[in-house]
């Protein structure tokens, strides 16, 4: 009986395989890269929303007056006073004084449901004012950070080849319970710093304007 003999088998060719594994790397780079791209965008716009000062949430450390005023917001630096802090943007300034009423045992506010009270007493303590004194309208720690602001939108500003002079502009979001005297001792460090427009957020209904 005559064996039978296997047909010869022809190994592929080194050029072969190159390009073989040459398609299938570029294959998985091409997908990974996309896979990678598509996190990071995802990711900036998660941290993009959370950290946009113009997203103005409600609750129970700030709550924006109503009006009928009815006009669109616009660019601008945005400088919150709630009843727990006061920020430019994004940045934490300086912390807000809350003392609550006489009825409610004129104590410092600690927890949540103290800031919820409108009876409560705001105001900027005078180490954060200048010369440390009670009677200054001028916030020396707010008036630093906006100089610094101001200084990196000019730069900006001139980078982006913009004509004529920078003209600085401000939207005061501020709750409907911060006392006058404080809001007053904000907008004159403001003026200091150079900011000459300013604006200040409400509500119209359900949305809020400046």
């Amino acid at each position: 009986m005559m064996a039978e003999h296997d047909e010869p088998v022809e190994a592929p060719s080194k050029s072969g395989l190159k390009k073989a594994t040459r398609h299938e790397d570029k294959v998985g780079l091409n997908i990974t890269s996309l896979m990678d791209a598509i996190s990071i965008i995802l990711c900036y716009l998660l941290v993009s929303i959370n950290s946009d000062p113009w997203s103005i949430k409600q609750n129970q450390y700030l709550s924006l007056a109503q009006s009928t005023v009815d006009t669109e917001p616009r660019e601008s630096m945005a400088i919150i006073i709630n009843r727990q802090e006061i920020l430019v943007g994004n940045t934490k300034v300086l912390p807000v004084d809350c003392m609550t009423s006489e009825q409610k045992g004129a104590r410092q506010c600690r927890t949540g449901p103290d800031f919820e009270h409108d009876d409560n007493r705001y105001s900027i303590d005078k180490v954060y004012k200048e010369d440390g004194s009670e009677e200054s309208f001028k916030v020396t720690a707010l008036l630093s950070v906006l100089q610094d602001k101001l200084a990196g939108a000019r730069e900006m500003h001139k980078a982006r080849g913009n004509e004529g002079e920078f003209r600085a502009m401000a939207t005061v979001i501020c709750d409907k319970n911060i006392p006058y005297r404080m809001i007053a001792e904000v907008i004159n460090t403001m003026g200091q710093a150079g900011i000459e427009n300013m604006r200040f957020a409400i509500m119209q209904g359900e949305r809020w304007v400046p």
